[in-house]
């Protein structure tokens, strides 16, 4: 008892949690340093005056980065609890001062552009006196700790550790062009792609891989992006074909800016999907809690048929 009281008293305590949690989830001092703006060695001193306090090794030292002991991520977990706490807390009450109820919403830029964004006005007729923050970026923010976001959508397979996960859409990959295109050529199968077709890929490689899992060797030329959202536009612009996730493109086909490359049945199956997650589950009447409902009712009435 007289432990705890001294750790509540410590000026240093709240810096101790958030460098501990941080370098638990990230992996390392250095990693954990440079999300909080502070340098590796205060990292290492907060951690380790931690582990002295509660007479225990948190983490296992490595040659490259750190690992969390096994029996130290049950208190992890709380560590974390109490921080999302404090981080909601923190944006309640600046909420109230302002007059504004602002959440972020981390994704990627794909699915903002063709997804979210067109959707968000409707939000704004739900819940007048709510604003979502989009943070459109490839690189995934975090639910917890320093500089966490409210939830994040992003594609991938579960599980999604130390997250509470919805799935969005679970669906297929499928190759799309500009109807100038489909014009010009007479292609039906994935076989009619393997010579000179001109191909658009993003950075998750699906075309290698849709040929790899055929058995399909391919020699036509890959223009390469480095975003989703920017290869769907390149085909749009009647660059090639791309290969694109069924929901990213849904309002393209519709307003015939893209059409399907192949025959319908051609498809590339994946156990990927778009995911919202969020650092537990939210109360149905906070708002969090307003937003997560409202995104998984428009997932269900979008979702490609």
């Amino acid at each position: 008892m007289e432990e705890t009281r001294l750790m509540r008293k410590g000026q240093t305590v709240l810096g101790q949690l958030v460098a501990f949690e941080a370098t638990a989830r990230l992996g390392s001092f250095r990693a954990a340093a440079d999300e909080l703006h502070i340098t590796t060695g205060a990292v290492a001193q907060q951690v380790r005056l931690m582990e002295q306090k509660l007479g225990v090794d948190l983490f296992e030292r490595l040659p490259r980065g750190t690992r969390l002991w096994p029996e130290a991520q049950g208190f992890l977990s709380k560590v974390q609890l109490a921080l999302d706490l404090v981080n909601d807390a923190t944006r309640e009450l600046t909420a109230r001062r302002s007059g504004t109820r602002t959440l972020t919403l981390s994704t990627t830029g794909a699915f903002a552009s063709r997804w979210l964004i067109p959707k968000l006005a409707h939000l704004s007729e739900a819940e007048p006196a709510l604003a979502v923050m989009v943070d459109a970026s490839n690189a995934a923010r975090s639910l917890h700790g320093n500089d966490a976001v409210d939830m994040a959508i992003r594609w991938g397979t579960p599980p999604f550790p130390g997250c509470h996960v919805y799935p969005l859409f679970l669906g297929s990959i499928i190759p799309v062009c500009a109807p100038g295109v489909k014009r010009q050529y007479r292609w039906q199968t994935l076989n009619d792609l393997t010579e000179d077709a001109p191909l658009i890929a993003d950075s998750h490689e699906n075309w290698s891989k849709w040929f790899a899992a055929r058995g399909v060797t391919s020699s036509s030329t890959v223009q390469r992006f480095s975003q989703t959202s920017l290869a769907i536009e390149a085909a749009e612009r009647g660059l090639g074909i791309a290969l694109a996730p069924e929901v990213l493109v849904t309002g393209a086909l519709a307003g015939g800016g893209l059409v399907r490359a192949l025959d319908e049945d051609e498809v590339m199956d994946t156990d990927a999907g778009f995911y919202l997650l969020t650092a537990r589950e939210p109360d149905a009447d906070s708002d969090l809690g307003k937003v997560v409902e409202w995104l998984l009712g428009n997932s269900e009435r979008a979702a490609p048929g």
